[in-house]
């Protein structure tokens, strides 16, 4: 496709005479022709490391399997020409006049409404451009037929549309077409005015007349794109994607280039794999893990079954999974199935690295976890094994609010932190489900910047099921269309795993990587690891009556863990066991910092004896081993999470008190999960859950019922979003639609000052952190990148003193700067123990402070 990318003189013959870019200082000119051969250098590097020309076949295979080779040749020189023309627009006066201050062609200044913007008219120009092609191609050349020349038509359109946006968010394709046609209900109908424009430029200044005639009416094209199978929808949602997010980094790489002299030189692939490799297999466990292969592996049924060592278990399941792994390496879509307690992370990693060393077009890992805690936790265990080698630690960072941008060079160059950040340019990522959902579904710019580092990578996503089951089928046909577009490797893992493959239509293999379940799942070690107790199901239950029987429990070298549903029924639980418990109590909720939970795992496993009181947070990502639990029941999968937490080593013997307090329908809304026959109160449940027999739990129980749901005539119906919604590029829906997370409650955010003690022991004071983010937003002489790199550092260290509180909550702050609130006595909110005393935000509590 390199080939087939045209020079800007092709297109018009001011690239020389009109100016993209102006210095900062005002001292040079960037030309319309310099930046554009900028532009497109970036664009074909990056097609070129990425492996995207794979991309667009694989896209041409599926979507236009039936054009002639003419109308794919068109095609192909359609989509790399996005970049040639992207900014052409840049030849309207106004943008010549104001930003670049070069007076050019007063006399055809654009209206008002246009001024100096200049991608809508760049579209324009692509359109009349190719536009003029297809119709040469059709009518005068007769190359094409004339079904072929509309289906080239409406990829015209999408074309010009990814070039009308590269400088804002993703709208609706349609909201486009609208206003190219004037038929815009809201907005200014720009697309019109565009195209005026450009035919006074033609008549004014080129001396010709007359446009490509340009759609009226799209409902016919609509209908083409609705009537796509859902496969087909999903390859252009992903190819529309891709081309945006190739373009703006081409532009974003180009102006920097000009701007700073900065030229991008790597582009977040993953180099000298095998040295990573090695380090990998040089450690303790992986050097055992090979020597148990070569001695012992696998072992034989009978003597499994009577080993009391989770370890060989472990081993063996690593084992297991490789081994599938490496018959199935050309496969595209696995799941890993695999006990609470039995290695998955390190199976996982291992998994990753095994598929890049099997397939040399591989370049990147995503490992996606999903809570915040669980990417600390896993880049931990990674700097425990690559620790020592600053080479490899600098291609791994980790992607989230809470830590720096990554400084790769340590060099503070701020324009390249800036841009690794916000295009992913890491080799290994880890990051949560909330991240990478932005990336694929997300339509504002900076959700989409990273969209093409999913080329070619592999995708290790755990607990995927965890989100609301309405959206499994939507999660599990965009994972494979996806897979299989953009030449990815996923593997998705759980202890609980539902076979999402029943609500696709999407026939793309899915491999298990653990063959045989029940060698694991009804092992012991596994099964009998700890005893589900249901007694207090059987009555009502009280917060009094709870906690005298968490009372009786807990004493001499025991170790309680209670999860309440309700943040709030948490922390009054945990008041009452602070006057009623002789032994340590501690509260661990949403309210919990990463560092605060750090810091209270430390202190419980420095006692012997102990109580911790929590919410759902404690399912996953806190490594901590007690030895009795007490749990609200809510779905089935968060129970089985929950016992991982007792016993976990299994020395010793673990036992679960399941009651039932609050409503989980009231929490877990329209979860299938959460109906009463679906959870704890129903016998049947009980005898799946000692049993682990998960997939008997979703394939019977909760599978039929969500996909009955999605088949239903209402606004949920999947066929439907697949045809009308993806088909239509309506991007914003798509992205509201697949949003893991709708939180629309309205909530205070409070930073209470204070100060805290840092992993590695240091204070911080979150008195001098506040200062700081005061100065830096009062800044006002800072270049850019570093500006915006410094404020993402100094709110990612903020984030340990900020707390949400409903809207009615009352307190008198200190400062207020936006909707971020500021108290500066912090520690007066605090007991002990370092809680938050939540209850002193009630109303009327704060003035006796």
């Amino acid at each position: 496709m390199e080939k087939l990318m045209l020079p800007i003189a092709e297109f018009t013959e001011y690239g020389e005479v009109c100016f993209a870019h102006l210095s900062e200082n005002g001292e040079r000119k960037e030309t319309l022709r310099e930046h554009t051969e900028l532009c497109q250098k970036y664009w074909k590097e990056i097609v070129k490391r990425k492996k995207i020309d794979e991309i667009f076949q694989e896209f041409e295979n599926v979507y236009l399997e039936e054009l002639s080779k003419e109308s794919r040749n068109l095609f192909e020189l359609m989509t790399v020409n996005i970049v040639s023309v992207h900014d052409l627009g840049k030849i309207n006066p106004n943008f010549q006049s104001d930003k670049m201050h070069h007076k050019w062609h007063e006399e055809v200044k654009p209206d008002l409404n246009i001024g100096s913007r200049h991608s809508i008219l760049s579209s324009v120009f692509y359109l009349e451009y190719f536009l003029g092609k297809i119709n040469e191609m059709w009518g005068a050349k007769q190359l094409i037929k004339k079904s072929e020349a509309e289906i080239l038509k409406d990829f015209a359109y999408i074309y010009s549309y990814i070039i009308s946006r590269h400088h804002g968010e993703l709208k609706e394709f349609e909201t486009y077409m609208a206003s190219l046609t004037g038929k815009q209900m809201e907005g200014e109908n720009l697309g019109k005015r565009a195209k005026s424009w450009y035919m006074m430029w033609k008549e004014n200044i080129l001396h010709e007349s007359g446009i490509s005639k340009m759609r009226k009416d799209w409902k016919k094209m609509f209908g083409r794109l609705q009537k796509e199978d859902v496969k087909k929808t999903v390859y252009l949602y992903g190819l529309t994607k891709l081309l945006y997010s190739l373009l703006v980094v081409a532009d974003y790489y180009a102006t920097t280039e000009f701007m700073n002299g900065a030229r991008m030189l790597d582009f977040g692939e993953i180099v000298d794999y095998e040295d990573m490799i090695d380090i990998y297999e040089s450690g303790d466990v992986q050097k055992k893990i090979r020597e148990y292969e070569k001695e012992t592996y696998p072992m034989e049924k009978e003597k499994l079954e009577k080993i009391d060592e989770i370890n060989i278990l472990r081993t063996e399941m690593f084992l297991d999974a490789e081994r599938v792994l490496k018959q199935n390496s050309d496969q595209t879509f696995y799941y890993l199935e695999a006990p609470t307690g039995s290695g998955k992370s390190n199976t996982a990693m291992n998994l990753g690295f095994r598929l890049i060393r099997e397939n040399e077009k591989l370049n990147k890992i995503f490992y996606i976890y999903p809570f915040n805690t669980l990417v600390e936790q896993n880049m931990e265990s990674i700097g425990k094994i690559f620790g020592e080698n600053e080479r490899v630690m600098s291609q791994v960072a980790v992607v989230n609010s809470l830590v720096p941008m990554k400084d790769r060079d340590e060099g503070n160059d701020w324009n390249r932190i800036l841009l690794d950040r916000q295009f992913l340019n890491y080799p290994i990522v880890l990051s949560t489900h909330v991240m990478l959902f932005r990336t694929m579904f997300g339509h504002a710019k900076e959700d989409v910047f990273g969209f093409h580092q999913l080329s070619h990578s592999v995708i290790i996503l755990d607990e995927i099921q965890s989100y609301k089951n309405e959206l499994w089928g939507e999660i599990i046909t965009f994972l494979k269309g996806f897979a299989e577009l953009m030449q990815m490797k996923i593997i998705i893992m759980s202890a609980t795993l539902p076979n999402l493959d029943i609500l696709t239509d999407n026939h793309c293999q899915t491999i298990r990587l653990i063959e045989n379940r029940e060698k694991y799942f009804n092992h012991p070690k596994f099964a009998r690891r700890v005893v589900a107790d249901y007694s207090l199901l059987e009555q009502k239950m009280t917060m009094e009556y709870l906690t005298d029987e968490i009372v009786k429990k807990a004493g001499k070298n025991k170790k309680v863990l209670i999860e309440f549903i309700r943040k709030r029924s948490a922390e009054e639980c945990y008041r009452i066991l602070c006057e009623k418990s002789e032994i340590p109590v501690f509260l661990m909720t949403g309210d919990s910092s990463i560092l605060d939970r750090k810091r209270m795992i430390r202190k419980i496993e420095a006692l012997d004896s102990v109580i911790l009181v929590a919410t759902q947070v404690v399912e996953a990502g806190v490594d901590i081993d007690m030895d009795i639990g007490y749990k609200d029941i809510s779905r089935l999968d968060s129970e089985e999470q929950f016992m991982g937490r007792i016993n976990r080593s299994g020395r010793k013997s673990g036992i679960v008190y399941f009651f039932d307090l609050d409503n989980a329908e009231k929490i877990y809304s329209g979860d299938k999960r959460i109906e009463k026959d679906k959870t704890l109160v129903n016998k049947e449940m009980r005898e799946l859950l000692t049993a682990k027999n998960f997939p008997a739990y979703y394939e019977n129980g909760i599978l039929p019922l969500v996909l009955a749901e999605k088949k239903k005539c209402n606004d949920e119906n999947i066929e439907d979003f697949f045809q009308k919604t993806v088909g239509n590029l309506d991007m914003p829906k798509v992205d509201k639609r697949m949003q893991l997370i709708n939180d629309n409650r309205l909530m205070k955010s409070v930073y209470l000052g204070r100060i805290i003690q840092e992993e590695n022991g240091e204070e911080l004071d979150g008195r001098f952190v506040w200062d700081e983010y005061k100065q830096l937003i009062e800044e006002t002489e800072m270049e850019y990148s570093e500006r915006k790199v410094k404020l993402h550092n100094v709110r990612s260290k903020m984030n340990a003193f900020i707390y949400q509180f409903s809207c009615k909550a009352e307190f008198m702050e200190d400062e207020q700067i936006g909707e971020l609130y500021y108290i500066e006595n912090g520690e007066a909110y605090f007991d002990e123990n370092d809680i938050l005393r939540r209850e002193l935000f009630e109303e009327g509590k704060d003035l006796f402070i």
